[in-house]
């Protein structure tokens, strides 16, 4: 081979390799997100404006496809992959973190938030830092807090105006402690079925009612099989924005730096919607029939002794309780 023949065929080799770097890389930038909202739900409306922002600014450089409504999975597995690294990205509520690390169910104690605002100080400010520790620490990185909410109680027995029209009503819990306890503290009979389950479960009785925020009553259409709706705040639950540790770290610093900004950016449009919409779902669903009772939240927070206890007790982690206690308080002041 001529000395000219040599460097056109090195040439071609370096072309083809970079070619095939350059789709790698490409592929490579291609990346899953999970949660569990329906696609009607702010969280999701929310995230679609961020990937679609995050594609627009990094040039196509970092492209999310998402995979809402529990599509790739329960948030027990989903969680999972995304701690391995299967899934780079998901929306996902601290409840499934706690099973790596118990010190996350101190975000559930039930009654510890006065309001939204103060629930959002918590998290954002006095919390922060800690949050993102945490998540480092089982592999994770929390970019943002997005939202679920205040949660609320369903039912197709009767209206609930006081603690004691709870007692007896067997209530479908999801497999958290902190909300089991919290119902059992008022009298109910709690039954643990999976997400996927509870409207089947309401709609032949298998159990009476259930528990989760107005959003989510109105998206998965429990109005049509309960006809009482309770706003007892029992429980704030936050859904988080979050990434593998080992895939962010990837990331060029640019990237990182725009998914970050985004995720924010989506977050609070997320929490604006929930907050802003929580009438309009109501006023929603009581065209259907429903009857909605704001019953005094004091009165449920006077019978949380118990469920402290076993909160505490499940959490066997007394510093973290404390600093936790700490972070609430700050909030409070501010």
């Amino acid at each position: 081979m001529t000395r000219s023949g040599l460097l056109k065929s090195v040439a071609s080799c370096a072309l083809a390799f970079g070619l095939v770097m350059t789709i790698t890389a490409a592929r490579a930038a291609e990346y899953k997100l999970t949660h569990s909202a329906d696609v009607q739900h702010p969280n999701h409306l929310a995230a679609e404006e961020m990937v679609k922002r995050i594609d627009e600014r990094t040039g196509g450089q970092v492209k999310i496809k998402m995979f809402p409504n529990n599509a790739l999975g329960s948030p027990p597995e989903t969680t999972e992959q995304v701690r391995l690294g299967v899934i780079e990205f998901a929306i996902l509520s601290p409840t499934q973190l706690d099973k790596y690390n118990r010190a996350f169910g101190v975000v559930f104690i039930p009654y510890q938030f006065d309001d939204f605002t103060h629930a959002h100080k918590t998290l954002d400010q006095s919390a922060g830092a800690w949050l993102k520790e945490m998540h480092r620490k089982i592999g994770f990185v929390h970019i943002a807090n997005f939202e679920w909410g205040f949660r609320s109680i369903t039912n197709s027995k009767r209206p609930i105006n006081s603690p004691d029209d709870v007692k007896g009503l067997k209530l479908r819990v999801p497999p958290e402690i902190q909300i089991k306890a919290a119902m059992e503290a008022l009298g109910a009979v709690t039954h643990t079925i999976a997400f996927s389950e509870v409207y089947l479960a309401l709609a032949s009785q298998t159990v009476d009612g259930q528990d989760n925020p107005v959003p989510t009553n109105y998206s998965q259409k429990f109005y049509e099989v309960n006809k009482h709706l309770a706003l007892t705040k029992h429980v704030y639950t936050p859904m988080m924005l979050v990434a593998n540790a080992r895939h962010w770290d990837r990331l060029s610093p640019e990237h990182r730096k725009v998914v970050e900004e985004e995720g924010l950016r989506a977050g609070q449009k997320a929490r604006k919607d929930v907050q802003e919409k929580e009438k309009w779902y109501i006023a929603e669903m009581e065209k259907t029939g429903l009857k909605t009772t704001e019953p005094d939240v004091g009165k449920f927070r006077a019978l949380m002794g118990p469920a402290y206890k076993a909160v505490k007790e499940w959490v066997n982690d007394d510093k973290a309780w404390e600093q936790w206690a700490g972070f609430v308080e700050a909030a409070r002041k501010k």
